[in-house]
């Protein structure tokens, strides 16, 4: 009884100290992708606007994910006393917490030749990879702009070369997370069939002592249950803000640069000044909304926020946001508000049009003689509907079932992350509805929201 009980301490001890060392790992891959997804934004708004200012921001936050490379090039050498201080640096400069240091050296020191980890380091290095790209391509960028001999052209490669790092990044970290995961899930698995075999062993020896020990397991069971399920929904959570900051903050980003576009080539200086005006309209509006942001994160309620909200004012901000083409072209916008005040999420709704609108703008068909988007909101019984209609590429038959799965891209498609309608359809279902689309290839798409009222 004595060794098995020895034997328990000491399996529940490593499995806690392993479970909290991947936790560390997952919340450091949160600041991993914080960081590479700043310096992406930084570097494309230093190669917009050539400001130094942005180059020195893209250089902060990237030396995030350079420092967890820092640190597993070292741990990878072996675990001599040097690299494990060279490791600590790395991970320090990773924004990793100073108390998660040891545990994160311990347990890739301890399981990097397992199975199990050597995928996760195997993702983690192939991020890496994509990260030093990166910052290649900032380099070049500021050797170009520096010499003053960087071309609009290499502008826009330098851009969609970013975008392209940026997306395959997400993609990994994501992996990453999903990878540490299953670690986790296993390790449960595991623990669980040892823990039986022991209580075995224990109840032979003894009936009474079983009984405590198998009620003091269950416990211990049950509280790293919870615990890596609890930790498992906050990253799943930060994930998914972070996935509907990140799209939402690009859609008057790409507004603005359609203006910028429109003023480059107007020589009137009143209707330049009405363009500057519709800018600056636009980075009011996304101020708000980022304030907005911060006010949800602060309430610490990721869930269904209900308040009267107005349906014009939304679909005007996002109308606004949305307005220009990337190639400086004015989209048609047509309103028809027949139901405006709701009790709903306005955040939420927000979010939903923004992506829609800006999908319809994304994928407008530049044969076509004019462009248009159609927003439409009445009462059908019990529900608020929504509709967003555009004249746009449309969206094959095979592809309608699909377009709401997270990464999905449909065809060759290389305009897209593939979260977009994924976070759509979560911000319906959230606020209890449903989403619906018709389209014909060539011709149309329709998105139908309806929301209980």
């Amino acid at each position: 009884m004595v060794f098995a009980s020895a034997i328990i301490i000491v399996m529940n001890y490593y499995t806690i100290r392993i479970l909290s060392a991947t936790r560390s790992y997952i919340n450091g891959e949160s600041q991993y992708s914080k960081g590479q997804k700043d310096a992406s934004a930084y570097l494309i708004n230093y190669i917009y606007l050539e400001n130094e200012a942005d180059y020195i921001a893209f250089k902060r936050s990237i030396s995030i994910p350079e420092g967890d490379h820092i640190a597993r090039i070292a741990l990878s050498a072996g675990s001599l006393p040097d690299n494990k201080k060279i490791a600590a640096r790395g991970f320090l400069q990773g924004k990793n917490h100073p108390e998660d240091i040891d545990d994160l050296i311990w347990l890739f020191s301890s399981f990097q030749h397992l199975s199990m980890l050597e995928k996760v380091i195997g993702i983690w290095k192939s991020g890496d990879d994509g990260i030093n790209n990166l910052h290649q391509l900032g380099v070049l960028a500021r050797q170009k702009i520096t010499a003053g001999k960087i071309s609009a052209d290499e502008k826009k490669a330098l851009i969609l070369a970013i975008s392209d790092i940026s997306a395959d990044l997400t993609i990994k970290e994501q992996a990453f997370s999903d990878s540490l995961g299953v670690i986790c899930r296993e390790i449960n698995l595991y623990i669980f069939i040892a823990n039986v075999l022991i209580i075995l062993v224990i109840v032979v020896s003894s009936l009474a002592y079983a009984v405590i020990m198998i009620t003091n397991l269950a416990n211990s069971k049950k509280k790293i249950v919870e615990q890596n399920d609890s930790l498992q929904a906050i990253n799943a959570g930060l994930d998914k803000f972070v996935f509907n900051l990140t799209h939402d903050l690009r859609s008057p980003l790409v507004s603005l640069v359609g203006l910028i576009d429109v003023i480059v080539e107007e020589t009137d200086v009143e209707q330049i000044k009405t363009y500057t005006l519709l800018m600056k309209d636009s980075l009011v509006k996304q101020d708000l909304f980022i304030n907005e942001m911060m006010a949800f994160i602060k309430s610490k309620d990721l869930g269904f926020i209900k308040k009267e909200c107005s349906l014009a004012v939304i679909v005007d901000n996002v109308i606004t946001q949305n307005h220009y083409r990337n190639d400086g072209k004015k989209i048609q916008f047509y309103k028809e508000v027949e139901l405006n005040n709701i009790d709903g999420d306005a955040l939420k709704l927000q979010v939903v049009l923004n992506n829609l609108v800006s999908n319809s703008i994304k994928y407008s068909d530049a044969k076509k003689e004019s462009q248009w988007v159609k927003v439409k909101t009445y009462q059908l019984k019990n529900d608020a509907v929504i509709e967003v209609e555009d004249n746009g590429l449309g969206i094959r038959q095979k592809d309608q079932e699909r377009i709401f799965d997270k990464f999905y891209l449909s065809g060759n498609n290389k305009r897209s992350s593939g979260i977009g309608l994924y976070l759509v359809k979560d911000a319906v279902t959230q606020m209890s509805g449903r989403i619906e689309v018709n389209s014909e290839l060539g011709l149309y798409s329709k998105f139908i929201i309806s929301i209980p009222i």
